[in-house]
């Protein structure tokens, strides 16, 4: 089995939703639109694993909130899983003897930047405090 095919394997076994796009690997979040991408240069033996918010990530964290979700547990949850996939994909990568560089703390930052604004935008208009 190529590595490819392994690295999709296991985001498919996560049940994210897999494709190639711009010669990478991206595994999609089905509760929110973020995914772990990993880029592999086979000449080199090297690959990069990081996470992405996709385009419409600001739309879907408005509706959690405007439905009443709870967008921090959610957030953290979604990271969470990210997190230990992109650990994972690290270790198969390194066991094939790519050098692996994980890249996600700023993707991370990016969308708990984005949940807070949104959380507080919200919390301005409707007038209510969240715990």
């Amino acid at each position: 089995m190529s590595v490819l095919d392994e690295l999709r394997e296991i985001l498919e076994d996560h049940e994210l939703d897999v494709e190639v796009r711009d010669g990478e690997l991206q595994g999609v979040h089905g509760t929110l639109p973020i995914a772990i991408v990993i880029a592999i240069d086979e000449d080199n033996n090297r690959a990069t694993i990081e996470l992405r918010a996709l385009e419409d990530l600001e739309d879907v964290m408005n509706e959690l909130v405007e439905s009443g979700e709870d967008l921090r547990s959610i957030v953290d949850e979604v990271l969470s899983e990210i997190r230990d996939i992109a650990i994972e994909l690290s270790r198969i990568l390194e066991s094939r003897g790519y050098k692996v560089s994980v890249n996600i703390r700023e993707g991370e930052s990016d969308v708990r930047d984005l949940m807070e604004d949104i959380i507080e935008e919200y919390e301005e208009v409707v007038g209510v405090e969240e715990e």
